[in-house]
């Protein structure tokens, strides 16, 4: 508890603040006068002589990117999507394909000089369509806020009755001649303030030939610029005001702009600036009023009493010099947003008394199954052309998919002891359920591809895609290539209207699953927990439509991945527990797998190898390659086959990773796998007795057994522990569970 000299003054916390706040805003440059706004444009051009495609572009690039290296391709992420500016919140995992193609679309958009498509994500109902659009947005509110993201629009100011400038109508003489601008007028000399509800660009201020000339002076001859501000213009109430003051001023522009007060705004979700999402509605997005009878404008000067001025509102004006998301776009009716076909192509919308022109960039998102009704309308051709449309389908890396739900496991482990494995199995589950076969019929590919493609079940394929990692039985020179296949594999139905990903459990609804499991778990949740809950789940095949869909054998049959995942799941915790139990040693097992490696490829190369130990040269043990060759199964006639395997398997790593070092742990984890598997056999009896007694120490404290044999039990429940993360309520239902497996299949 804090003690009371240690709690803050709020006197001095409230002055700290306020002192702090002030040089905040004067660091900033909130408001400016236009000449001095000129001068931050002639010293960093780039940064504002932007439109809405750039700067969101420069944005998403602010972040960084990195190069990632999957077994199904390499890719570039842009690190925006991590979510970092946000303490890591609600991250978009993998998806760089999505993200590459989204930034090279608003590339395009900037060679063109203008948004002039709108761009939809499609994909099921919970792929993260919607979340990628959040973090763009989130990520353009943070970039805003730093001086390098910087935007700015303009203000009209109007000074009090108490200043007069002669012509305009204003009142008794105060020295506002010696004023260069109005824009830092206190608010009590200040009669009326009109905004610009557009947020149109200060610069379209200037005539266009003007513009251009300072523009293209400031930035090049061969800088990109955009035509929202070298073919733009004011939006109709800001021209109104401009015209009228400088028919007050008789041409005079300088005086115009002395009522022009430029300032900072953010992009900000929340109060819909520059941000918006619009939801599934029947009406148009933007709409006028008319300005004239607000009370409040009737200290405007009498030059200006004469003027009709209508504002324009609604979601595209709040967008504006920002982004606009047309949230499920598709279910509205078509007629809605059919304006979208003129808007695109000429980056206005027409409203009653005026025409609004858009500096946006617009995004959609779209349920798959709605686009594929949509491609068959009369009305599709008209869109095809003004549509990018961007395919977002599950994911099909396990591994990526358990981190959306490790951050849910997280939550729930403040409360509840969670088990190892449970974000990863229930991952996994998801990806078997939503992988197509693969198209094994191809006759490009050899008879020992199309034999191991047609062999291959769910849960191959899906290790496969994350670990690289074929099948157990695949012959050694099929492996290597079926390795290589991988990124084919991936991409070979991306085309397809029932494209690999398009069909299965969604994240969002298996997020509900764990919090459902969490809510009947007794004392702990683990993946024993996980798979009586998708025992469940698989029933509701009136919920949901997936379930509804007809198997092809393995394939998108839920009940059968259960069982695949039950034996995976059988297999790790198995594993682990021979660990803990010492009975597998991983790094000695390893180490072995690398004096193996080390003989293999001397003898293949036929080369004497140097004896660490004596120094001498020495032929390679042909004894000990022989033995780790019969614990992989390999025949007796096929050792020069497989360490020739061996050695290609090295170089095709090698080739695939130029400067990564060579982990043997991650290039032969099969062999490693098998050679555990090999050593376990061999101490089956003493791995059965050892369980009994763990078991029994995990239920009653171990109570009935010897001294010496609980010494034993105590350090594999401590390895359990500190090696895997097993909590002891955990440990007893994952090892009992284990038991009545085993013992069932025995």
């Amino acid at each position: 508890m804090t003690s009371p000299t240690e709690r803050p003054d709020p006197a001095e916390f409230l002055t700290r603040t306020v002192e702090a706040t002030r040089r905040d805003f004067e660091s900033r440059a909130t408001l400016l006068g236009f000449a001095e706004y000129l001068d931050r444009v002639a010293a960093e051009p780039a940064a504002h002589l932007r439109d809405a495609a750039m700067y969101t572009r420069d944005a998403i690039r602010s972040f960084g990117t990195e190069r990632v290296d999957r077994p199904y391709g390499q890719f570039t992420r842009h690190r925006i999507f991590d979510a970092a500016f946000d303490d890591g919140r609600d991250p978009v995992m993998g998806h760089e394909p999505v993200q590459q193609a989204v930034v090279g679309l608003l590339t395009d958009f900037v060679r063109a000089g203008r948004v002039n498509r709108l761009v939809l994500l499609n994909g099921p109902n919970g792929s993260a369509k919607s979340s990628f659009v959040a973090c763009v947005m989130r990520g353009l509110e943070h970039y805003s806020g730093q001086p390098e993201g910087a935007l700015y629009t303009f203000n009209w100011v109007f000074p009090s009755a108490r200043f007069e400038k002669s012509g305009i109508g204003f009142g008794s003489p105060r020295g506002v001649d010696e004023l260069e601008t109005f824009a830092h007028l206190k608010e009590g000399d200040v009669d009326a303030r009109i905004r610009c509800e557009t947020r149109d660009h200060p610069l379209l201020l200037l005539p266009r030939a003007e513009r251009r000339a300072f523009m293209r002076a400031v930035v090049g001859a061969d800088a990109p610029l955009p035509s929202s501000l070298t073919e733009g213009e004011l939006s109709p109430k800001a021209r109104q005001i401009r015209d009228a003051l400088l028919k007050a001023y008789q041409g005079d522009l300088g005086e115009v702009l002395k009522h022009v007060q430029v300032e900072r705004f953010y992009i900000s979700r929340r109060y819909r600036e520059a941000a918006v999402t619009v939801d599934p509605q029947m009406r148009v997005d933007a709409g006028v009023r008319q300005l004239t009878a607000d009370r409040s404008l009737g200290a405007l000067p009498p030059s200006l009493h004469n003027l009709t001025l209508f504002e324009p509102l609604g979601d595209l004006v709040d967008a504006n010099r920002g982004v606009v998301e047309y949230n499920d776009l598709l279910k509205r009716n078509i007629e809605a947003f059919k304006y979208l076909l003129s808007t695109c192509e000429t980056g206005a919308v027409r409203l009653d008394t005026m025409v609004l022109h858009l500096d946006a960039v617009l995004l959609g998102t779209c349920n798959a199954g709605r686009l594929t009704h949509f491609k068959g309308s009369p009305d599709f051709a008209s869109f095809k052309a003004r549509i990018e449309l961007v395919t977002m389908p599950y994911l099909l890396d396990y591994r990526l998919e358990a981190r959306i739900y490790d951050g849910v496991l997280r939550g729930l482990g403040r409360d509840l002891p969670v088990g190892p494995h449970v974000a990863e199995a229930l991952a996994l589950w998801a990806v078997m359920c939503r992988l197509e076969p693969p198209l094994a019929e191809d006759e490009s590919r050899s008879e020992g591809i199309r034999k191991a493609l047609e062999g291959m079940n769910p849960l191959d394929k899906a290790r496969l895609y994350a670990e690289a990692r074929v099948p157990a039985g695949v012959p050694r020179d099929v492996a290597n290539s079926l390795v290589g296949l991988i990124p084919a594999l991936y991409r070979e139905r991306a085309n397809a209207e029932m494209y690999e990903g398009r069909r299965g459990p969604s994240p969002r609804a298996l997020k509900g699953l764990l919090l459902s499991a969490a809510r009947r778990a007794n004392g702990c949740l683990t993946t024993v927990g996980l798979l009586d809950a998708l025992a469940g789940l698989v029933e509701e095949t009136a919920v949901y439509p997936w379930l509804a869909i007809e198997p092809e054998g393995m394939w998108h049959h839920p009940r059968k991945a259960i069982d695949l995942l039950r034996g995976w799941y059988l297999d790790r915790v198995e594993e682990e527990l021979h660990q803990a139990m010492g009975l597998v040693d991983e790094t000695a097992t390893t180490a072995l797998m690398r004096r193996y490696i080390d003989h293999a490829v001397h003898f293949v190369r036929g080369e004497k190898r140097l004896n660490p130990v004596t120094g001498r040269a020495e032929e390679p043990d042909v004894r000990l390659m022989q033995d780790v060759e019969k614990r992989l199964r390999v025949p007796v006639d096929g050792g020069r086959d497989f360490r020739e395997g061996v050695v290609h398997r090295i170089a095709a790593w090698r080739m695939e990773h130029p400067e990564g070092a060579l982990d043997y742990g991650v290039i032969f984890r099969e062999h490693i796998n098998r050679l555990n598997e090999s050593f376990y056999e061999e101490k089956r009896k003493q791995s059965t007795r050892i369980r009994r007694d763990l078991l029994s120490y995990l239920v009653d404290d171990g109570a009935r057994l010897e001294a010496e044999v609980l010494t034993r039990v105590e350090k594999t429940v401590a390895a359990l522990e500190q090696d895997f993360g097993y909590d002891r309520a955990c440990a007893v239902e994952v090892i009992g569970f284990l038991f009545r497996q085993r013992a069932e299949t025995a």
